[in-house]
């Protein structure tokens, strides 16, 4: 079985990882602040959560792009850059880690119970299924949980 935050097993370990993050956790890569990343997690898990806008159809390119990195490769590799819309450096106070963190937690907890269908297009992958975004959330979540360290 792919890991998926639609499994509650693969949602809990991201929950435990979470849990061993503090304020004071220095990137092993990247530039983001720990609370940064926390935030930049919730702000794509609810945007992919609460999506109501239409959909166009993948391009060949995006169909192979996800393809490799959902098939092939079994992590996202460090340093890749995404869409402005989603750099949150310099935007979020450090002081709001434990907001950010139990939101992050809270958003795991409810993937796992999900009852419609997550519908929303990827930035780089074009529209994903509901099955697809659960890998797609637990590869970017395990990505930036790796990035420090946990």
């Amino acid at each position: 079985m792919r890991k998926t935050v639609l499994a509650k097993e693969f949602a809990d370990t991201l929950i435990a990882r979470a849990e061993q993050l503090d304020d004071a956790c220095v990137a092993l890569w990247g530039t983001m602040t720990v609370t940064e990343m926390l935030h930049h997690c919730n702000v794509t898990n609810q945007q992919v959560l609460s999506w109501e806008g239409t959909v166009r159809p993948a391009t060949l390119w995006q169909r192979i792009v996800k393809w490799f990195n959902l098939y092939l490769m079994p992590r996202f590799p460090k340093n890749v850059k995404g869409p402005k819309r989603y750099d949150m450096k310099g935007k979020v106070d450090q002081a709001r880690f434990a907001e950010e963190r139990n939101q992050y937690i809270a958003y795991l907890r409810k993937f796992p119970h999900l009852r419609k269908p997550m519908y929303s297009p990827h930035p780089f992958f074009g529209p994903l299924s509901t099955k697809e975004w659960g890998m797609v959330i637990y590869k970017h979540l395990d990505h930036h949980l790796r990035q420090f360290g946990v």
